[in-house]
């Protein structure tokens, strides 16, 4: 997924609902996350872009920590980029460290296919979820250079019985006039080692330049730190 850089909180008069808070910090609670004093991984990773191959090492500390043996420049950029963007949502945190930091209310009344609304009042994105089964189905967040809606279309259980999203779609806007900007098809597969799930697999299909473009990688031989 595109990076994007976390706004700053603004001021809100939005009243927070005990209801919709508790709804969201159950959804919290339901997500696959690494344990508390988790120190990272190495492995091996094999990188595809579009059909070129690329193997080396990898380590990750965490999301702003992270070091490859891959040179070339679109494989070593796909590899960094995706690997800070699974352990930034898989890095262990609090529901009062995230999403609880915010005004948290119902959007709607629920008859939404994809869930009720919830909105993260406050948080300088004009963020909101739809949840429903007690997971999360869409997440929309707006920033200066773009909005996105993430849209989960298949979730798998570990063994903690916490969901692990398998398969998503993001979809890109353009923020002035709502533009369809791209979209990317995600799939990601893991594997548990000691208690944490790690990534095994990631693919992306998206359009480059007016061609479909599959780019992968495929991750090996984890070592916890």
């Amino acid at each position: 997924m595109a990076t994007y850089t976390k706004e700053k909180d603004v001021e809100t008069d939005q009243v927070d609902e005990p209801e919709a808070r508790e709804a969201m910090s159950e959804v919290f609670s339901n997500t696959a996350r690494w344990t508390a004093g988790f120190g990272g991984f190495s492995a091996d990773v094999v990188v595809n872009i579009n059909g070129t191959e690329e193997a080396g090492t990898v380590t990750v500390k965490n999301a702003k920590e992270i070091e490859t043996s891959i040179q070339g420049k679109k494989a070593k950029e796909f590899l960094i980029e995706n690997m800070a963007s699974i352990a930034s949502h898989r890095g262990p945190r609090s529901f009062a460290e995230s999403d609880g930091k915010h005004k948290i209310h119902f959007g709607d009344d629920g008859k939404h296919p994809l869930g009720r609304k919830i909105v993260m009042g406050g948080d300088g994105m004009s963020s909101f979820y739809r949840i429903k089964d007690g997971r999360i189905h869409q997440i929309n967040r707006k920033t200066p250079r773009m909005s996105f809606s993430i849209n989960v279309e298949e979730s798998v259980t570990n063994v903690d019985g916490k969901y692990l999203t398998r398969k998503y779609t993001v979809y890109y806007y353009n923020p002035e006039n709502g533009s369809l900007k791209d979209v990317e098809s995600y799939t990601d597969e893991y594997t548990r080692v000691g208690d944490v799930d790690l990534p095994q697999v990631r693919r992306i299909i998206n359009s480059e330049e007016g061609q479909i473009a599959v780019n992968s990688m495929t991750v090996s031989n984890h070592k916890l730190l």
